[in-house]
């Protein structure tokens, strides 16, 4: 526990209006002694005297006083309560907010005899004392004792008025893979204690399934209810065109709130994956979109009826993403996906739903979803903090309500992430001062060892995700090292960096597996799994869904039947924590094994041009000029001559769609922008920028011509997205193209790769990163060094007289990226684009 002696803590929250007094500070306690009681009604709720319990424990550990719970009318004290509890104050009337924000709203003010934690429910009552605690100093930034900070204030006072309601009514970062047997009340109290427990019930899972499963009988007696696929009635989607299917979906309903009175919503939201209906009734309503809306608006006919404080919702999600063309009724809510979306993006989603009549909507997000990020650092959006700060006031501003973020227990990569995300869920403007919130972190999670825990969860950040390496992994030890020697004999904060030593210690062991082949990588994924069950009380790491998942998915290695996840004795599990000598022994050997890069990278920038004339380099063969990609790539192209009068045809041929079970992706995009600033996204950049032409194709396996004109000589870029299918682009041979081959671009080869870089006069080494095996050669085409695989940094020392040339790539897979030289890799040394600083330099 940090101890503040003799500090006052003074929390100052000043109306809008100026002209309003500010509120009178009260003095809770003074000297360790307390000078308040706790207060709640005579006829009080269970809830709420438990609420009022822990209020006066935690400012009890807090001052070193006991502070005792009374009875009382709440005139004098710290009342805690709903208004009801305490009618003489009149306080319900300031709790008016509309919807289901005011179940959650509440008052904290101080006066002059003593503090009112009053709100409109017992939930609004928690929030209440929670938040008072909050401004007094108390945080509990992840679940676990570990990870909750209790100040020490002998002396402890606040002036306080605020009125407090949540922007979103649902805030819900949920575990994918489900809460185990140690965290699930670890996670409740997190919640409890952070204002994530939400008063609106919103249900918007996959329910067709269980639809046919509970109506079994029903559709057994009539298979025409079954959808219609390839002339079978079969499958997990149901005939929306059927009368029987839409009147079934509103006995689901009254079923559902019959069992559950007190739900908010009921779910219809379609099955994952395809099978939609083919009839020509379902045909008939129209798109995925509009038949699940249909079954959602019969529902909604009923409940505006029967049940009008009820709502039925579904996602807009894959195929029933895009907007639909028939309108919703008034109790529809849509919790729109940020992934799965199927050449759209969710701008488009929201704006097409809200225009066909959605009023209640929400997002439906991917936080951390452990197949795809395996806890790793800054591969999940949870991480990344820049998209958080963004996303979560964008959503709102819009209209979203509602937030159901897909997660994992991962507290060591994406708990800050988390904790930001939930404060400003609460409260959107919170993303203006999140480095006061991330200092406020730092400061009292790590105390003296803040400088080096600063720079560790830098490495952690999604905003950049940095490379899964040696380096990595070496820089994550080393500032674990140089955190335990600032932070002294403080053992709260040990505790929190020897939690993260173990989660680094699983980077570690993770990244040996994903290199291991053959017999090796049996043994490689079995130490991540024992290790994963052994560290798991700490939450730092989703060790239930990599037992779960990660087997299944590499038919490589097995599983032993005693150490599945759900076995009912489980060797693995009971292992007994590490020790101060095992950690101590893990943290320097860590060191030892992990080596640093060795060099700093250099800036280029990207303002290209021609090179071969400028620089006389050789007439070298092309590597190749058919390019395929997948996902989002960019391309620097030199445009020799062009006006407005006579434009420049940049003629290609693109074959979009060669993923086939992936064709439902939409079209590859292609575009074409001046310069060389800025990446085109998916709607152009942040800057708005907009392209001078544009082409697509549809994924059907067929080359297509698509000619860009440029109406301007100079650099252009070529821009191609294809929503992570795969796409083949032919480039003519007499147009000068380069990629940016930097760990910032990371561009991915699809099947193997070659390109000529240049490495500059002077360079006395070439150093980058790669993440799969290939080949360096030297200007005279001998081989020079072997890629290293799995994901490392290199470094090559450059003979004499070999700088001032052009080089190559050969024969490569995975990522490369380029760091001591410039980053650009081109097909021959003709179409090569360089830095112009570059060029002027060694011309």
């Amino acid at each position: 526990m940090v101890t503040l002696r003799a500090l006052a803590v003074v929390v100052l929250l000043l109306l809008p209006s100026l002209a309003t007094a500010a509120p009178p500070e009260v003095r809770l306690a003074d000297g360790g002694k307390p000078l308040l009681s706790v207060v709640t009604a005579p006829a009080a709720s269970a809830r709420t005297k438990a609420a009022a319990d822990s209020l006066a424990a935690v400012l009890s550990r807090v001052t070193g006083a006991k502070f005792e719970v009374a009875t009382g009318d709440g005139s004098s004290g710290i009342a805690v309560g709903v208004a009801a509890d305490f009618p003489a104050l009149g306080l319900d009337k300031q709790l008016t907010a509309d919807g289901p924000a005011r179940l959650e709203q509440y008052l904290l003010r101080s006066h002059a005899k003593g503090l009112y934690a009053v709100g409109a429910t017992e939930l609004a009552v928690e929030h209440a004392a929670w938040d008072l605690l909050h401004r007094l100093g108390y945080r509990q930034f992840f679940p676990g004792e570990t990870w909750e900070h209790v100040p020490s204030s002998p002396d402890l006072r606040i002036a306080v008025d605020a009125n407090e309601k949540p922007a979103y009514f649902v805030r819900r970062i949920w575990y994918g893979y489900g809460a185990w047997d140690f965290n699930a009340k670890a996670q409740a109290d997190w919640q409890a204690r952070n204002r994530a427990a939400s008063a609106f019930k919103l249900n918007t899972g996959h329910a067709y399934d269980g639809i046919l499963r509970q109506y079994k009988a029903e559709f057994d007696a009539h298979p025409e209810y079954y959808a219609l696929v390839k002339g079978e009635r079969k499958g997990s989607k149901m005939c929306a065109g059927n009368p029987g299917v839409r009147a079934l979906a509103v006995r689901h309903a009254k079923d559902y709130l019959a069992k559950n009175p007190d739900a908010d919503s009921v779910s219809i939201d379609p099955s994952d994956g395809g099978g939609w209906c083919e009839c020509d009734a379902c045909k008939a309503i129209g798109s995925p979109s509009d038949r699940a809306l249909t079954l959602a608006n019969e529902i909604s006919a009923w409940l505006e009826a029967e049940k009008p404080g009820k709502y039925v919702a579904l996602y807009a999600y894959n195929q029933h993403a895009p907007p639909p063309s028939i309108k919703a009724r008034p109790r529809v809510i849509i919790n729109a996906a940020t992934a799965f979306l199927k050449g759209i993006t969710i701008d488009h989603v929201i704006d097409g739903w809200t225009k066909q009549g959605v009023t209640q909507f929400g997002i439906r997000e991917y936080y951390g979803v452990n197949t795809w990020d395996r806890d790793l650092p800054g591969r999940s959006r949870g991480s990344n903090l820049a998209y958080l700060t963004r996303t979560i006031p964008a959503f709102a501003e819009r209209g979203a309500r509602f937030m159901s973020a897909e997660s994992s227990d991962s507290w060591a990569p994406n708990g800050l992430g988390f904790y930001l995300a939930n404060r400003m869920l609460w409260d959107p403007s919170e993303a203006k001062r999140v480095d006061a919130l991330k200092a406020d972190f730092f400061d009292k999670a790590f105390g003296p060892a803040r400088p080096a825990m600063e720079k560790f969860y830098a490495l952690l950040d999604g905003t950049r995700p940095p490379l899964l390496s040696s380096d990595l992994i070496g820089r994550m030890y080393r500032l674990l090292d140089d955190a335990g020697k600032l932070a002294g004999g403080d053992a709260k904060v040990r505790a929190r960096l020897d939690q993260l030593l173990l989660y680094t210690r699983y980077v570690e062991l993770f990244r040996d597996y994903s290199a291991a082949g053959g017999k090796e990588r049996q043994a490689a994924f079995e130490k991540v799994i024992r290790h994963a069950y052994r560290i798991a009380p700490t939450m730092m790491i989703h060790s239930k869904a990599l037992a779960r998942d990660l087997a299944g998915r590499d038919k490589s290695v097995t599983l032993p039947a005693e150490a599945k996840f759900n076995a009912k004795k489980n060797p693995w599990r009971e292992e007994p924590p590490a020790t101060r000598a095992e950690l101590d022994a893990m943290l320097a050997s860590g060191i030892e094994r992990n080596k640093l890069a060795g060099f700093d990278p250099v800036a280029f920038d990207t303002d290209l041009a021609p090179a071969q004339a400028a620089l006389k380099l050789p007439d070298s063969p092309s590597l190749g000029d058919t390019t395929t990609t997948r996902g989002v790539h960019t391309f620097f192209v030199w445009i020799p001559d062009a006006s407005p009068d006579k434009p420049f045809a940049l003629d290609l041929t693109v074959t979009g769609g060669l993923i086939a079970h992936y064709r439902d992706r939409g079209d590859v995009k292609v575009r074409l922008y001046t310069g060389g600033l800025g990446q085109g996204t998916e709607a152009g950049d942040e800057a708005e920028e907009v392209p001078v032409a544009t082409g697509a194709v549809p994924p059907d396996g067929q080359p297509r011509k698509v000619t860009l004109k440029a109406t301007a000589p100079g650099l252009h870029r070529v821009w191609i997205s294809d929503g992570s299918d795969s796409t083949r682009t032919e480039w003519p041979a007499d147009v000068a193209r380069t990629i940016k081959v930097d760990p910032e671009t990371r561009a991915m080869f699809v099947g193997r790769r070659a390109g000529y870089f240049y490495v500059p006069r002077g360079t006395k080494m070439v150093g980058g990163y790669s993440s799969g095996d290939g080949d360096i050669h030297g200007p005279d085409g001998k081989r020079l060094f072997e890629l290293p695989k799995g994901g490392e940094f290199f470094k090559i020392d450059v003979p004499a007289g070999q700088d001032g040339k052009v080089w190559s790539v050969r024969n490569a897979a995975g990522t490369i990226g380029l760091m001591t030289v410039p980053p650009y890799l081109a097909p021959s040394p003709k179409g090569l684009l360089l830095p112009k600083g570059v060029i002027e330099a060694d011309k």
